[in-house]
């Protein structure tokens, strides 16, 4: 048994270092979150920031229905890079964003745009860039 597991190990260490898994890997920064209202109708949203499960940011935005009131940036949301969750409940939906499925290599700086789009869906985008 022991051999079996001495094997595992050392196939997980191979193959764990070849595909750039483990701690050497940078943290992503959440640079912005952005969120925009194509409908008729005002709407609150309800943006919350999890690490670890635990919220590190919160917060109720208005998103008004005119080109003035129709979009919120909230830039830097949290200080440093981690492994985030975005949350945002908007028209009676909520989208969830893990922000580290959306790094692109080098480009670990990952911005969010939540949308409520005029065909009555809610939709996400994502942007992954080198830095924030």
């Amino acid at each position: 048994m022991k051999r079996r597991a001495l094997l595992l190990l050392g196939v997980t260490s191979l193959f764990g270092g070849c595909l750039g898994i483990g701690e050497n890997q940078p943290q992503p920064q959440l640079a912005w979150i952005w969120l925009q209202n194509d409908r008729e109708e005002e709407y609150e949203v309800d943006v919350v920031v999890e690490e670890d499960g635990e919220s590190v940011f919160s917060e109720t935005y208005p998103l008004g229905a005119t080109s003035d009131t129709a979009n919120i940036n909230v830039d830097n949301p949290v200080d440093e890079p981690g492994h985030y969750v975005v949350r945002a409940t908007m028209g009676g939906e909520t989208r969830e964003v893990d922000i580290a499925e959306f790094v692109d290599g080098d480009e670990n700086c990952v911005g969010v745009r939540f949308s409520l789009l005029n065909n009555g869906s809610v939709d996400y985008w994502t942007k992954s860039m080198q830095q924030c």
